[in-house]
């Protein structure tokens, strides 16, 4: 037994002194729990260094962050970085495995960058990093906790807006200071401030009171949705809830420009140009509350404004205008004044007419009114002044419904110098009497050049139209129509020559040519005989054919070298006749050369 006992504690003895021999030295306090054989692999792996898997296996809250690609250890500064090379052991228990020059260290590693009051006025590490600040349990029982908070503002300030608005603190209030919110817009709220609200103080409207035993300043849910909310209504509701129909934000006293106001609730309906006017024109706020007119019984135009006819025309101002324009100057709102009962009742255009276009002084000034002329001017200048009897006025041609169409009719024109008959009843009065921008209808040339083009001036000689007269020719029925008197030139025309329009010899290629024409058959048609008849050069068609036809009744057949007598007076033509010329296939061979009977007859 004794034996025994000794063996085990040789073996025990052995083992120590080999520990002893094996480990560098002793482990720090946070991780002395690991000391002793059995507990070497929880850190290291057989055969080789310290690995970041071991380490991170049990400081899982930094693997957490690593994994996020959040925090120092994430940062390019721990990159590629052992823990053992940071964070090495077997120094002993006190050595502080944990060293960070507070001095040099950049806190942007940790991916929350230091500014602004952050770092003017934060002193110490530990004025943040605290434990009442970390939410983890077991990062929270840590003596240095560097671990643990979260870049939101409330992990280490007090919410003073206890939860009413967002949590994003950075929204409104930037790191140099909390107040004032200088990255705060109220115009992203849905209270948009305009005017006078931003000259005013926050306090003014959001209020501040005590919550949760805290002083807290009420930011959401106030009421904006109309004036009242915050403001007094000085008009008691008399005039609706609708502050902005008449007032604006600049200031209270200041009238909207774009009033909306509703005035048909005060019993006078505004229409026209009483829309327009400033309010200050009839409420003179003799009375705050806009009632200048409650103690008024009968409200009518002359309340506000002067009866500048003196009462002549009665005090119904309705009669003749309209709240458009006291002027009428809108033609189309010509008031209700009975025209008719005048000496001129209005007719036709003369019912939009402004008054005052006639009426240049006081309405009931008496106006001449006998002829147009006392009112228009004459756009014909004077050209009717010599025959006044037989056109006393405008109205001879016009009528008072328009200047144009006139009614002057082509019965009328029967009467003048000037008869129009045919092609000239289809055109417009101004196609004749309108020169330019003037119209004339006195001492006109009536010739038909002084509006017709002469396509013939140069062409054809004036002896057949003394004075360029196109009547020589034409009629204002039809201009293709021609009557002219073939006789008087070299050449009268005879037969079908007489139906033949005057274009077919007269135009060569759309070239006007009358004189210098040669009379030959051949110069306006075509020898159908391919030159078979030709001596000295043409061909004269006089010798078998005659106007009236192309039959060949001139033609003698005594008078060729093969005189017809006996049965050879009866047969056609083509009998003999029955070849075609080698050149060209399509015209008949007279000229036939054989007369021996065989040549005809087998």
């Amino acid at each position: 037994m004794q034996r025994i006992l000794g063996i085990l504690c040789f073996a025990f003895w052995g083992m120590m002194s080999g520990y002893a021999q094996l480990s560098p030295g002793k482990l720090s306090q946070a991780h002395s729990k690991l000391e002793g054989l059995s507990n070497c692999t929880q850190c290291h792996s057989i055969g080789n260094q310290i690995t970041n898997q071991k380490c991170l296996a049990c400081h899982k809250p930094l693997a957490n962050q690593i994994r996020a690609n959040k925090g120092l250890h994430a940062s390019a500064y721990a990159k590629g970085k052992t823990c053992i090379s940071c964070h090495s052991e077997h120094h002993g228990e006190n050595f502080d495995m944990i060293r960070i020059d507070k001095k040099t260290f950049n806190h942007a590693y940790t991916g929350f960058a230091l500014k602004g009051a952050h770092v003017s006025k934060i002193k110490q590490c530990t004025d943040c990093h605290q434990a009442e600040n970390i939410a983890n349990p077991a990062l929270k029982s840590k003596a240095k906790r560097y671990v643990g908070l979260t870049s939101s503002c409330v992990t280490c300030h007090a919410d003073v807006h206890q939860k009413t608005l967002s949590s994003d603190c950075a929204s409104c209030h930037d790191v140099n200071s909390f107040k004032p919110a200088s990255l705060f817009n109220h115009d992203k709220t849905n209270f948009e401030l305009n005017g006078a609200h931003k000259k005013t103080n926050c306090n003014e409207c959001h209020k501040t009171t005590m919550k949760n035993g805290q002083k807290f300043t009420q930011f959401a849910g106030v009421p904006s949705s109309n004036c009242t909310s915050c403001h007094k209504d000085p008009h008691q509701n008399q005039f609706g809830q609708n502050c902005k129909s008449c007032h604006n934000e600049e200031s209270f006293k200041t009238l909207s420009p774009n009033r909306s106001f509703n005035h048909s609730v005060t019993g006078f309906n505004l229409e026209g140009k009483h829309r327009e006017i400033s309010c200050k024109k009839c409420h003179d706020h003799h009375e705050t509350t806009f009632s200048e007119f409650k103690k008024v019984k009968d409200i009518s135009c002359i309340t506000c404004h002067k009866d500048v006819h003196e009462g002549k025309l009665g005090k119904d101002c309705k009669s003749c205008h309209n709240q458009t324009s006291f002027l009428l100057k809108d033609k189309k709102q010509v008031g209700k004044f009975d025209h008719d009962k005048t000496d001129y009742p209005l007719q036709g255009k003369h019912k939009t007419v402004d008054c005052r276009a006639c009426h240049k002084k006081d309405f009931t000034d008496p106006l001449p009114h006998a002829t147009c002329q006392n009112c228009h001017q004459d756009k014909h200048n004077g050209d009717f002044a010599k025959k006044s009897k037989q056109y006393p006025d405008c109205a001879t041609c016009h009528t008072v419904a328009g200047f144009s169409p006139s009614m002057f009719t082509l019965e009328n024109h029967k009467n003048s110098r000037f008869q129009i008959d045919g092609a000239h009843e289809a055109q417009p009065c101004f196609a004749c009497h309108k020169k330019g921008k003037d119209w004339v209808f006195s001492n006109m040339d009536l010739n038909c050049k002084s509006c017709h083009q002469d396509i013939h001036q140069g062409i054809l000689a004036s002896k057949f139209y003394p004075d360029q007269t196109c009547t020589t020719c034409h009629n204002t029925k039809n201009w293709k129509t021609i009557q002219f008197d073939h006789n008087q030139t070299k050449y009268p025309l005879q037969a079908k020559h007489r139906t033949t329009n005057c274009g077919s010899c007269h135009m060569k290629d759309k070239v006007q040519q009358f004189s210098g024409l040669s009379t030959q058959c051949a110069s306006c048609h075509a020898d159908a005989h391919g030159k078979q008849f030709e001596q000295s050069g043409q061909t004269d068609c006089a010798r078998c054919h005659q106007p009236d036809g192309w039959n060949g009744k001139n033609f003698n057949h005594s008078t060729t070298s093969f005189a017809l007598d006996g049965e050879h007076k009866m047969v056609t033509c083509t009998k003999c006749h029955n070849r075609t010329l080698a050149s060209i296939p399509t015209i008949r061979y007279y000229k036939i050369e054989r007369f021996e009977c065989i040549d005809c007859h087998l």
